[in-house]
């Protein structure tokens, strides 16, 4: 029996199970057969048609990313018959570090000895490279601008090291770098990477440059640092990533998407027009994320959903108001969102908790993200193990739910007065419901007149002796938070017909079998994405 055999004995629900296979089955059907396209005499003829116009890289990088580097490779051949000149380019195997490493599938110690090259670097390039062939579509390798006699310097700027900073938080799934001799060599694998990665840059630039660069993510290296290279050149960046509704992604100008949408304008969704239709499309949609049949990325599908039941298994007291706490996973709050009130969300967590144990007459619910454990990089660095480690014991009016316990966060909020987040997008989904909620991070919902937002410790202790607070937000306000929302969930998160979503394995598979499907006018999702590629319009969908 082979190892994806094996697995199959395991339970459908384990994390373990799903990240196993996703990593031993490259060709599992998500990966789009371009072959029918290879003789086909209507692409041929396009792709010639396309050489001179609008230069496109799409800097995959990293192909076992395969969600991304199918959506990627559809990308190419949309972009082709619109009249553009795409290239590919993926890294081959010669980066000391880079984001498909972590702590789960490369041990410190082999990581340290051999970098990613012996286990993930073939599972990595091959299968990309041989899904792209058949379009006929130039693809670089980064070897091709790099070789060991290759000269790096040694001097990063500020964007490289962050860059390379938040590849090794991503590896070892911790909001700090540990401390020692194994951290320190990992950060100098991927500080290396880094350097390896603008080389391979600058010397592309020197050959061509192109008028647009595509690819996902935008953080951590190499992708990070691409798009620093890029920008600081003058190539306009695009940046995208699968979104939460299933068969959507979620796509922006120059940076990742969770730094964009902070800065958003918010004439982009203010002014919406607004019916019962809307009101009916968003309220389903958000209701229907309490259980996560909508999406693909959900953690509350099993989880207890009776407000009365929860209330009786957390022992609360219905004659004293109750507080709801929401963390972040600590990695992925330290490299997301950019620090607000506090230098980090475990400072926000403890300065909470140290207000809150003088505070007997409020009880504090503190909900730990379950992503902690179920994200698809689980954290090494928990934050009840935090809590435990400088507090103890906590009294009794403060109770933590870990990460693990199956009880509906959505629920949990129901019984409520307020509640209180650094960087969660629940906070827009709470504020939909009329729920006051206090912002100390940069979360998406900062700025828009719907959450009570500070922005230093004083100002988060002056409103937290203002609790209870014993109402509930304005119709007003919640008017806006439902528009935003369906800006956010309906109009920033692009369909795509050919996304189709995937049980398990993987969140979705590129399924084209016509290219007549790729072809203006066909996908008004496609069109939309593509005109924000080629003409720099926003990424909205407007149905």
């Amino acid at each position: 029996m082979n190892l994806s055999d094996s697995l199959k004995h395991l339970s459908r629900n384990s994390c373990i199970a799903q990240r196993l296979l996703r990593r031993y089955r490259p060709y599992s059907g998500v990966r789009p057969n371009w072959s029918w396209l290879e003789n086909n005499p209507e692409w041929i003829a396009a792709c010639q048609k396309a050489l001179g116009g609008q230069r496109i890289l799409i800097a995959t990088s990293t192909g076992s990313n395969w969600p991304c580097s199918a959506l990627e490779s559809l990308l190419g051949v949309a972009l082709t018959l619109r009249g553009a000149e795409v290239r590919f380019i993926l890294c081959d195997g010669v980066l000391p570090a880079c984001q498909e490493c972590d702590h789960q599938w490369l041990s410190t110690g082999d990581f340290i000895r051999k970098g990613p090259q012996s286990t993930l670097c073939r599972s990595c390039f091959d299968p990309a490279y041989n899904m792209l062939a058949p379009l006929g579509l130039p693809i670089l390798r980064y070897s091709q601008f790099i070789d060991k006699d290759s000269a790096l310097g040694s001097d990063l700027n500020a964007d490289l090291i962050e860059h390379a900073h938040a590849g090794v938080l991503r590896y070892f799934g911790r909001g700090t770098l540990p401390i020692g001799k194994e951290g320190a060599a990992i950060l100098a694998r991927y500080q290396k990477a880094a350097r390896m990665s603008a080389l391979v840059m600058n010397r592309l630039l020197e050959e061509q440059k192109p008028d647009v660069a595509v690819f996902h993510h935008g953080i951590y290296v190499p992708q990070g640092v691409v798009g620093s290279l890029l920008r600081a050149v003058g190539v306009r960046v695009v940046n995208w990533g699968p979104a939460y509704r299933k068969g959507t992604a979620i796509f922006s100008h120059d940076d990742s998407y969770h730094h964009t949408m902070i800065a958003e304008e918010p004439a982009q969704w203010s002014g919406l027009p607004w019916s019962a239709r809307e009101e009916s499309v968003v309220m389903d949609y958000l209701h229907s994320r309490w259980t996560g049949g909508n999406d693909w990325i959900n953690f509350q599908g099993d989880a207890e959903q009776d407000s009365k039941a929860i209330m009786a298994r957390l022992a609360l007291d219905s004659s004293r108001p109750v507080i709801g706490l929401l963390t972040n996973v600590i990695w992925d709050a330290q490299l997301h969102f950019r620090q607000s009130a506090f230098p980090s969300m475990l400072d926000w967590l403890f300065a909470s908790i140290d207000y809150f144990v003088s505070r007997p007459d409020l009880q504090l619910v503190i909900r730990i993200h379950p992503a902690e454990v179920l994200g698809s990089v689980p954290s090494c660095q928990r934050a009840v193990d935090e809590i435990l480690n400088r507090f103890g014991t906590l009294p009794s009016h403060i109770k933590v739910i870990g990460p693990e316990e199956k009880i509906s966060t959505y629920s949990l909020m129901t019984l409520c007065d307020s509640a209180l987040v650094y960087g969660t997008k629940t906070a827009l989904e709470l504020a939909c419901t009329g729920l006051q909620v206090v912002v100390a991070g940069e979360a998406w919902s900062r700025g828009k007149g719907f959450t009570i937002d500070v922005s230093s410790p004083e100002e988060y202790v002056a409103v937290l002796d203002t609790l209870p607070l014993k109402t509930a937000l304005s119709d007003e306000q919640v008017m806006a938070a439902r528009k935003y929302a369906y800006h956010f969930f309906f109009r920033r998160m692009i369909p795509l017909k050919a996304l189709k979503p995937l049980k398990r394995l993987a969140p979705y598979a590129v399924n084209v079998t016509s290219i007549d499907e790729l072809r203006p006018g066909y996908d008004q999702g496609l069109d939309a994405i593509c005109d924000g590629i080629l003409a720099g319009s926003p990424f909205i969908f407007n149905p």
